[in-house]
């Protein structure tokens, strides 16, 4: 069984004259909603049933740098993991990049170089955003595990590679060699498959064209994946710098739940037209339904996040963050999503300075300690667990 933290009383916000608000126990025990997902009902199966252990479950959040941390994830995946078996590691980005970080793998690179899309300029990104490109000289690139012990995984690299470009060596933990290359050698994005124990290096002789896009990892026997694909500073808008069809790459996880966890650098633009961001989000979610109609999809409400804990009772909240609530609100009962609202997971409206108080939030006003991605992940996971097929919020 699922042995979750202590348990919580959660707070919602009463608005009293002058705009002023103070915490109130809230009825409901989490703070996720179902709007009527067509797919609830598998996802309780796969968590509630012997069908997550033998079919697996593999979540997917794309995000902002909340998701990059892959703090709030990883309790997710600890705590799926021991309910339903270890599935994997998941998703990987290509290669390290600066200021993010995965639980459960780390890198050592030589002779390659990162682009990002939200800052490297123009190419083909695939589904993550990221490519690691070979410098031109012989390169190796090491992926290796965090924990004490890694067990084999079946390894799909998103890779691309043009006609003449050698194969890649890789050397696993077992001393185990291979030659991989691209499914495709025309200088589009494919995949190339083997199976591997962490660590492993890879080694390219000296290729420019050679790219990997990113690494999903899955362990041989089924059982829970959370995979985190973030990169700091994102907005959802940015998935149009991505490849027009990222969602192939996507679709190599097999993602049964799929979490868009954008909206608090939005929530920094003061000239945010909320139109604009509702259209953005209605495309996104139309393009993922098209693409995988046996997902769920999980729309992860911005949390309260400020640009001052100055002023005021509650600190000086980021311009457009009501804007954006509401819109991710109102998208999800449209689109008929799973909602999760982490301002009120927090508890509710004037709770961010009290976080950062008792040090579950960093100075900031935006971003959390470990402990609290911790507990606000403790809220998802339990409405999750929780979720009943065909009870619909209002």
């Amino acid at each position: 069984m699922l042995s979750l933290l202590r348990p919580r009383t959660l707070f919602a916000a009463l608005t009293l004259g002058a705009g002023l608000s103070i915490l109130a126990p809230a009825a409901r025990a989490h703070a996720l909603y179902d709007y009527g997902d067509k797919n609830t009902a598998r996802i309780v199966s796969l968590l509630n049933t012997s069908a997550g252990k033998q079919d697996g479950f593999h979540m997917v959040q794309i995000g902002d740098s909340h998701t990059a941390g892959d703090y709030f994830t990883d309790y997710l995946r600890t705590q799926l993991q021991q309910r339903l078996g270890d599935g994997g590691i998941g998703w990987a980005m290509p290669m390290y990049a600066s200021g993010q970080r995965l639980a459960r793998v780390g890198y050592e690179n030589d002779g390659w170089e990162l682009l990002n899309s939200r800052n490297a300029g123009e190419a083909d990104y695939p589904f993550g955003g990221m490519i690691a490109r070979g410098t031109g000289g012989g390169g190796q690139l090491t992926l290796k595990t965090k924990g004490d012990d890694s067990p084999q995984q079946k390894i799909t690299m998103v890779i691309s590679q043009a006609a003449g470009d050698p194969p890649l060596h890789i050397i696993d933990a077992d001393s185990e060699v291979q030659d991989v290359k691209a499914r495709r050698a025309d200088g589009s994005w494919s995949q190339a498959t083997f199976t591997a124990r962490l660590p492993f290096i890879v080694t390219t002789e000296g290729s420019p064209n050679t790219r990997i896009g990113g690494w999903w990892l899955a362990a041989e026997r089924p059982g829970a994946i959370v995979s985190a694909v973030g990169i700091n500073g994102s907005e959802l808008s940015q998935w149009d710098r991505w490849r027009a069809g990222w969602m192939d790459d996507l679709a190599l996880g097999k993602p049964d739940l799929i979490a868009l966890a954008y909206g608090t650098n939005e929530a920094f633009r003061g000239t945010l037209d909320p139109l604009e961001f509702r259209r953005t989000l209605e495309t996104a979610i139309d393009q993922l339904r098209a693409k995988f109609p046996r997902s769920a999809i999980l729309i992860i409400g911005a949390p309260e996040s400020l640009t001052s804990l100055r002023g005021g009772t509650c600190g000086q909240r980021a311009p457009s963050l009501n804007a954006v609530q509401q819109e991710q609100r109102a998208v999800a009962r449209e689109k008929h999503t799973l909602y999760w609202d982490w301002q009120q997971a927090m508890g509710g409206g004037c709770s961010m300075r009290k976080w950062v108080n008792q040090k579950l939030a960093r100075k900031d006003g935006v971003h959390f300690s470990q402990e609290g991605y911790e507990r606000a992940a403790e809220d998802l996971l339990s409405g999750l667990v929780h979720l009943r097929a065909g009870a619909t919020s209002r």
